[in-house]
């Protein structure tokens, strides 16, 4: 099974936890949205835990970079 939040081709969505005067959290939701080549372009979003996708590649994380790509 892999996990599309950490797929190059998908963006994690983040849903408002917790929102006070001075700071917000924000918490992964088991959705993302996905990009992937057989798409041609468009986007749609799925379910972050499928257990089959032929174009699943592991996102390359800098180190010391707080964002991937």
């Amino acid at each position: 099974m892999n996990d599309c939040k950490t797929c190059k081709h998908a963006l994690v969505l983040y849903h408002r936890e917790k929102e006070d005067r001075f700071s917000a959290t924000y918490a992964p939701i088991e959705y993302v949205r996905c990009h992937g080549p057989r798409y041609n372009g468009r986007a749609y979003f799925c379910k972050a835990s499928r257990k089959v996708c032929a174009e699943y590649e592991k996102r390359h994380r800098e180190p010391g970079s707080s964002e991937g790509s």
